[in-house]
């Protein structure tokens, strides 16, 4: 025996399938080159040709394990030893969104809403763990909304970028 089933709609979900973007990114960035830079040292590192590294500065492993020089005021980095904060941060806007609860027409919407608000808490975070010497790099760190030219990598930054990839949220819904 057979049975035959007949599906309608199907155009109607492709169509509105196709509307929602397949990445949606924000991140973080400084607002300025030297601070881009500052940022990149004091949570990696960098190696000194003196053996003393000096009176703000030690030796240290970074968050790669590489050992290196490092602030005192950082001394194990500031930025990537917060992964699982930002995760939290994405996790929790991912949840707030509520992708499930929504139109398909809405989840573009929703995507951008939702990585909007994870970057500006991230950037928080960021801003609030930065080490202080005269302060200008804990002022320059800000969120890099969607659409921002330099999360193409044109610009200062990000030195840290949260993905969305939409793709993968559909295929496993």
């Amino acid at each position: 025996m057979s049975v035959t089933a007949t599906i309608s709609g199907i155009d109607e979900l492709v169509a509105s399938l196709s509307a929602v973007p397949s990445l949606v990114t924000s991140g973080v960035k400084t607002t300025d080159e030297l601070n881009y830079i500052k940022a990149l040292v004091w949570d990696m590192g960098y190696v000194h040709r003196k053996i003393n590294p000096g009176p703000k500065t030690l030796w240290s492993v970074n968050a790669l394990g590489e050992p290196k020089v490092l602030t005192i005021y950082a001394p194990t980095g500031f930025i990537r030893v917060n992964r699982n904060k930002y995760l939290a941060i994405l996790k929790d806007e991912f949840v707030k969104a509520n992708f499930a609860g929504r139109p398909i027409a809405e989840w573009g919407m929703l995507a951008d809403k939702m990585m909007r608000n994870a970057a500006s808490r991230c950037a928080t975070v960021i801003s609030a763990g930065a080490p202080v010497d005269k302060g200008d790099l804990k002022d320059s760190i800000e969120a890099a909304m969607p659409g921002d030219s330099e999360l193409s990598g044109t610009g200062y930054g990000p030195y840290g970028t949260m993905d969305l990839d939409m793709s993968g949220f559909l295929e496993e819904s």
